[in-house]
């Protein structure tokens, strides 16, 4: 293991089963096992092994082809997920994630920019441009999905999404609210209120329709 030190503008390399303390570094890259007592900040973050965090992380880069589990918040500039992120009790908030591997979060998700090929679980979603496109994917979330298809777990679940921009495929929502909304398939959805362009695909179940749209 190759580890600089811990305390403010530290900078390390994870390789081993390592504890640390939290505290302010210039960039993380964890390719072991890690356990983070406390709050974490730094510039670039990348994890590629196993880490839980007992506190919330704050990154301006952040990009996880592991599997990272959070007790806390997450507040980053960009995030992308190829591996498994799981938040529990508290909120992510982004500029940009992008997600082909997996996010579970018990809070809500806020970013002005979601692109998402893997599977969301949340209560709540709200951006500006949401795209979630869970039915297919490649490689490692591919293969979670077929092994847990007859569990659901192909589909993205969250109760409410909320962006000026939605589009939807593989997505079980309780509430879509959006300017211009398109519901691809494989989607079932209780209520959508839009109040510019629609689009449903013939193989989408949407209960209730609400708001002054218009059908494309």
């Amino acid at each position: 293991m190759e580890f600089s030190g811990i305390g403010k503008q530290s900078s390390g390399k994870i390789d081993g089963v390592v504890t640390i303390k939290g505290g302010v570094y210039d960039d993380l890259d964890i390719d072991g096992v890690c356990t983070v007592e406390g709050d974490l900040e730094t510039q670039q973050l990348k994890i590629n092994g196993v880490c839980t965090c007992h506190g919330s992380i704050a990154a301006t880069d952040f990009s996880c082809d592991g599997v990272l589990t959070v007790h806390g918040n997450v507040c980053v500039t960009a995030i992308d997920i190829d591996g498994v992120v799981t938040i529990n009790g508290g909120k992510l908030e982004a500029d940009k994630i992008v997600c082909d591997g997996v996010l579970t979060t018990e809070g809500e998700i806020s970013a002005d920019v979601i692109k998402a090929n893997g599977k969301i679980s949340a209560r709540e979603i709200v951006g500006d441009d949401v795209t979630i496109k869970s039915y297919w994917s490649n490689g490692f979330t591919k293969l979670l999905f077929k092994i847990t298809e007859k569990t659901g777990f192909r589909f993205s679940q969250i109760d409410l999404i909320e962006a000026t921009t939605v589009d939807l495929r593989g997505v079980r929502a309780k509430v879509v609210n959006g300017r211009n909304v398109t519901i691809g398939k494989n989607c079932e959805i209780g209520r959508v209120d839009c109040s510019g362009q629609l689009k449903i695909d013939a193989s989408a179940i949407v209960r209730e329709i609400t708001g002054e749209y218009t059908m494309s």
